[in-house]
């Protein structure tokens, strides 16, 4: 399936898996359509690892490409909640110790 909301990244590579493996595909609208039709057996998806739900419902296989996807933490802007706090300092020392950028 390809996903009717896809960042431009992710459009790429389904581009390039369409182009080089010749499967068939249609559109999905939202990942929600797109998680139905999978449960339904109706296609699989590439999608960024930060949909993943973790419901365990649906098998999510690590698929190898160069591209990488954005994933974002959105909070209020006055939000002082310690957790919140302490939640964006755990990732920004992953962040670090695996020297990536812009966090």
């Amino acid at each position: 399936m390809i996903g009717g909301g896809s960042p431009n990244a992710l459009k790429a590579v389904q581009q390039r898996v369409i182009q080089n493996v010749h499967v068939n595909y249609f559109n999905s609208p939202d990942h929600d359509n797109t998680l139905t039709n999978v449960a339904a057996h109706k296609g699989v998806c590439l999608a960024p690892g930060f949909l993943n739900d973790h419901s365990g419902q649906f098998a999510w296989i690590p698929f190898d490409c160069e591209e990488h996807f954005d994933c974002v933490l959105c909070t209020h802007s006055n939000d002082q909640r310690k957790e919140v706090k302490d939640f964006i300092g755990t990732l920004q020392a992953i962040y670090a110790e695996n020297h990536v950028e812009n966090l």
